[in-house]
């Protein structure tokens, strides 16, 4: 897990890593849940995801941005894992291998009490959803919704106006609108 990254930054890095600049240590506390989390909305599978968060620290300590502030740092991270998990997303091997088992990492609702499990359910349905949004939608909801981040900051993320953030956001919405009625008229 997110444990072993600085660790294993470390030994890619060498020694020469701790005399940098860069604190990498407080970057995979403060970021890495939210990186593993944004690569695993991607690839939809927990040991891609954790690849890419690797990558995206050592990419960090490699390249050694001047970031301002923390929004920038945040800012910078995203960017790096939305690139790098479209490249795997673009790779041969990830286009020619299927996974033996469909949607093996996928969460699980909870058993529970039936209202529960009703709201489970539609939190999975719209999860599935999201995920199935082409790229340029799936960015900003994402952005937008699971990591709280205003169209202003998601503009500087993806290097896109923000009118264009808004744009998408609206045409998103309208696109998982008409893909949940569709589910839940199939389930009735």
């Amino acid at each position: 897990g997110l444990e072993l990254v600085s660790e294993l930054l470390r030994l890619k890095g060498g020694e020469e890593m701790q005399e940098n600049g860069i604190d990498i240590d407080r970057l995979v506390r403060q970021y890495g849940s939210l990186v593993l989390k944004q690569a695993y909305f991607y690839l939809k599978d927990r040991h891609k995801a954790e690849d890419v968060c690797q990558e995206v620290f050592l990419r960090m300590y490699k390249k050694q941005p001047q970031l301002p502030d923390e929004q920038s740092e945040k800012a910078y991270l995203l960017r790096v894992t939305i690139n790098l998990c479209k490249d795997v997303l673009k790779s041969a091997w990830h286009r020619r291998v299927t996974p033996m088992i469909e949607g093996y990492d996928a969460p699980h609702p909870q058993n529970g009490p039936e209202a529960d499990a009703v709201e489970n359910e539609e939190k999975q349905l719209l999860y599935e959803a999201v995920l199935e949004l082409p790229p340029i939608y799936k960015d900003v909801v994402l952005l937008f919704y699971y990591h709280d981040m205003p169209t202003g900051e998601i503009a500087k993320v993806l290097k896109i106006p923000e009118v264009t953030v808004r744009t998408r956001l609206m045409r998103a919405r309208t696109r998982l609108g008409t893909a949940l009625k569709g589910r839940l008229k199939d389930e009735a």
